[in-house]
């Protein structure tokens, strides 16, 4: 890992050196903003795996596209911390352990089925969204510009994660009445103690407040998961439990001592060295001398 930052960046410093000289609003933005950009992150990951598990050709097309845009909402929020924080270029991406990111922890558990991804999929896209438009129209107004973009290709993730729940066999409806039970609280508490102090409410960043944000939430998944599951409202709104147990991480959202499993965490930092050269970002690849065309190995090759 240390290696990877190394290659990527000349000044990387550990997250604790560098949030002890931020402002409380500058590291509140900071935490949040990194609880959207992380879970996105893994998602995009899930979304990658599961690509060639897909029921069509669409569908693994589908997935591609909502990987791509999940990884690049990730990059975008990335950049521009550290534009406004004055980090290290990808210190968010290969400066920090598995242990500091702010990940939605229901992700770090693999999809078990077909039912089981959608579900967690779902539920991770809405509540990502319903966080992400509590800036919108707010005061920061690079930040709600970039937020209503997002909106608009994560409209599409949800609609096409919809489609997919509703063309489900009995068999499968019954995994996504396991996966909400296992995995409802987990999202659903992911938006903390909304009865907390809001330092970016406070400061006009934040436009809404995160309880409308948890009541916008269940408001999106009821009606679809009930549709979808053959599940009464009210029994889906009991296993949308929001209460954070005693061990709750309310920094990162989600109980202290949790983290990205290391096969998954690994796909999204490689160490591998030739996976780590593939990998790296533009800003430090295009300085790379790699001869693709004349290579001695490649020399007696009938290519006709």
């Amino acid at each position: 890992m240390d290696e990877v930052a190394g290659q990527t960046s000349r000044a990387v410093v550990r997250g604790s050196e560098w949030e002890r000289e931020m402002s409380g609003t500058d590291k509140a933005l900071m935490q949040e903003l990194l609880c959207i950009a992380d879970t996105d992150w893994v998602l995009g990951h899930w979304y990658i795996k599961v690509m060639l598990n897909g029921r069509s050709l669409p569908d693994c097309t589908a997935f591609a596209g909502m990987g791509q845009d999940s990884l690049g909402h990730t990059r975008a929020i990335f950049r521009l911390l550290e534009d406004r924080l004055g980090l290290p270029e990808h210190q968010l991406e290969f400066g920090r352990k598995p242990s500091e990111l702010h990940d939605l922890e229901a992700l770090s558990l693999p999809p078990q089925n077909w039912g089981d991804f959608l579900v967690t999929a779902f539920l991770a896209e809405c509540a990502v969204w319903r966080l992400l438009s509590t800036f919108l129209e707010g005061s920061d107004k690079a930040l709600s510009g970039m937020v209503k973009h997002f909106g608009k290709e994560l409209y599409f993730h949800r609609l096409g994660l919809e489609g997919w729940m509703t063309a489900t066999s009995d068999e499968e409806q019954d995994d996504m009445r396991q996966s909400l039970a296992i995995r409802g609280p987990t999202v659903a508490r992911w938006f903390g103690d909304v009865a907390a102090a809001d330092l970016l409410l406070d400061a006009g960043i934040r436009a809404a407040s995160l309880e409308s944000a948890r009541s916008g939430f269940i408001d999106d998944v009821v009606d679809v998961l009930a549709q979808a599951t053959g599940l009464e409202p009210t029994e889906i709104q009991s296993k949308l439990r929001c209460e954070c147990p005693d061990d709750w991480d309310s920094v990162r959202r989600k109980c202290r001592g949790a983290t990205v499993p290391p096969t998954l965490w690994e796909f999204m930092v490689p160490t591998d060295p030739d996976t780590v050269t593939l990998r790296r970002p533009l800003a430090v690849s295009v300085d790379d001398n790699l001869d693709l065309v004349d290579r001695a190995e490649y020399s007696h090759t009938d290519y006709a």
